[in-house]
């Protein structure tokens, strides 16, 4: 069999399951970023034990309306400059927990950045981007939906334990 070069959508979804193992996954790098955003409330909604939806809704600094997009690039971050490596501060920092979430997943992201007058929305399904930027209705901070877990990497479905087990894990955390 001839040597092939992956396409990058299947080299995220790869890339994807070393971030995202389960539901409980998702809401720890969410939770996180929310922190590392100077967040002081933070709100989780989960159905199905994470599998058919997990919202994450804070009141952090937002994300400006330009950084949408470069959000879901891997290894783009706003916690990290070149020569920072030896003195991190932020939970978060290597850029790659809402790419890896995006691609097994259907998600949407608005968010109202500090000092901002609208507030701006972008939706991704399986790591692909579906929905323009498109303004939205938000106070302040940012709001994220996950639905369909692991729907582009069936097989992740497999590993999962039961929906109870899941949502137990998840009040570990």
């Amino acid at each position: 069999m001839a040597i092939i070069l992956l396409d990058t959508k299947t080299i995220n979804r790869i890339a994807a399951g070393e971030v995202i193992e389960r539901p409980a996954s998702v809401v720890k790098e969410l939770v996180e970023n929310a922190i590392d955003a100077g967040s002081s409330e933070i709100e989780i909604k989960i159905e199905s034990g994470g599998r058919n939806l997990i919202t994450v809704t804070d009141n952090g600094n937002g994300i400006e309306k330009e950084d949408l997009e470069l959000a879901f690039m891997r290894h783009a971050t706003s916690k990290l400059s070149d020569g920072e490596l030896i003195e991190i501060r932020h939970l978060g920092f290597r850029g790659e927990a809402l790419p890896s979430i995006a691609a097994v997943s259907r998600m949407k992201l608005s968010s109202k950045a500090s000092g901002a007058k609208e507030a701006w929305s972008i939706r991704y399904e399986g790591g692909e981007k579906v929905r323009e930027i498109t303004p939205c209705s938000l106070l302040q901070g940012t709001y994220i939906e996950v639905r369909d877990l692991f729907f582009a990497t069936p097989n992740r479905l497999k590993f999962l334990k039961t929906e109870r087990a899941e949502h137990k894990v998840l009040l570990i955390l």
